[in-house]
């Protein structure tokens, strides 16, 4: 017993000491030699982690990229990154300053992201070259940005209480919600709408960008706030409420909520990995959550180290789940768990 104690402890500082390219951190404590046999009878994978090259860069989004890497924001240091299936990260600093928030991969196969601190969407190609575009509500923070089914990018004004509407060629459009709505993120469902999350109202909005018509809000539980938005392999949205633990799915209409068993949870982001898993991320936890829809049920959660901050994830074209984390200590970090 006591020798299992002193292990667990030395495993404990092993993991908090890791860091740097390529580093592995194993999801769940076990003595060395059978360390990922303990791993993988509890179910949980192996985590590795990857530092970016600049120092307190706050990784914050990360999606997949039109050349089949993963692309993420550093948020602090205005720069957006390609991080390579072997781990390899170029960055690219946005030339005016400007900061880079959410990113998405364009119809047009350029990389389209949201600057709240400039008011501005920008547009960058694989290879560096920015292009930005001003907002005409002043201060309007724009965050979340999403291709809809016209062939448009779809954005969220956070401070200004509306979505926007921006063409490959540059072209804005605005739509005012409700004041006081705070919308976060916005995805195309399969219906051809577009999902909001109102972060303050705890509703989804929802828009035609057809006949460019908001339609009946879809209303959650009070203090909800709804936050994360992903289309599942069953082709319905799927989203996360940070304030009352839970994550939701909207069919046909109708909201169906799972709540979070472990204490004190507070999930951002989700993502359903090959696995059929859904993966949540924890940013106040230092974990990731795993929802299996099939039985809607939760399963262990993967307990990161003492220093993550895990914020946005996203399936990678390996088949492993990829994942900010911005962490409390330098170097940030971007995060592999490995499914495959």
């Amino acid at each position: 017993m006591i020798y299992r104690f002193a292990f667990i402890i030395f495993v404990a500082s092993f993991i908090a000491a890791c860091s740097g390219t390529g580093t592995t951190i194993p999801a769940a404590p076990g003595d060395q030699a059978g360390t990922m046999n303990f791993i993988a009878a509890l179910g949980r994978p192996q985590v590795d982690y990857y530092a970016t090259p600049t120092q307190s860069s706050w990784p914050e989004y990360i999606r997949m990229g039109p050349d089949g890497n993963l692309w993420f924001t550093e948020f602090y240091v205005n720069q957006l990154a390609r991080i390579t299936p072997d781990g390899t990260i170029t960055e690219f600093r946005e030339p005016a300053d400007n900061d880079v928030e959410a990113l998405v991969t364009g119809p047009d196969g350029n990389i389209w992201f949201t600057s709240p601190g400039s008011n501005r969407i920008g547009r960058m190609t694989t290879t560096g070259t920015f292009t930005m575009f001003d907002i005409a509500t002043p201060n309007s923070s724009p965050r979340g940005i999403a291709v809809g089914p016209d062939g448009n990018l779809w954005f969220t004004e956070y401070q200004g209480d509306k979505i926007g509407r921006i063409t490959t060629a540059g072209a804005i459009r605005e739509f005012a919600l409700p004041t006081g709505s705070s919308p976060w993120e916005i995805i195309a469902g399969a219906d051809g709408i577009m999902y909001v999350t109102d972060s303050t109202s705890d509703d989804i909005a929802r828009f035609n960008p057809m006949t460019l018509r908001f339609m009946s809000s879809l209303n959650l539980h009070r203090f909800d706030n709804p936050w994360g938005l992903t289309i599942g392999q069953d082709h319905n949205v799927w989203f996360t409420g940070r304030h009352s633990a839970k994550i939701g799915v909207i069919v046909n209409g109708k909201v169906t909520e799972f709540k979070i068993p472990t204490a004190g949870a507070y999930p951002d982001d989700l993502a359903q990995g090959s696995d059929g898993i859904f993966y949540i991320t924890d940013s106040l936890r230092n974990s990731i959550s795993r929802f299996n829809p099939a039985t809607g049920t939760f399963e262990r959660h993967i307990l990161l180290d003492s220093a993550s901050i895990p914020t946005a994830v996203v399936a990678g074209p390996d088949g492993n789940m990829w994942f900010t984390d911005p962490s409390y200590t330098d170097p940030a970090r971007i995060g592999r768990i490995k499914l495959n």
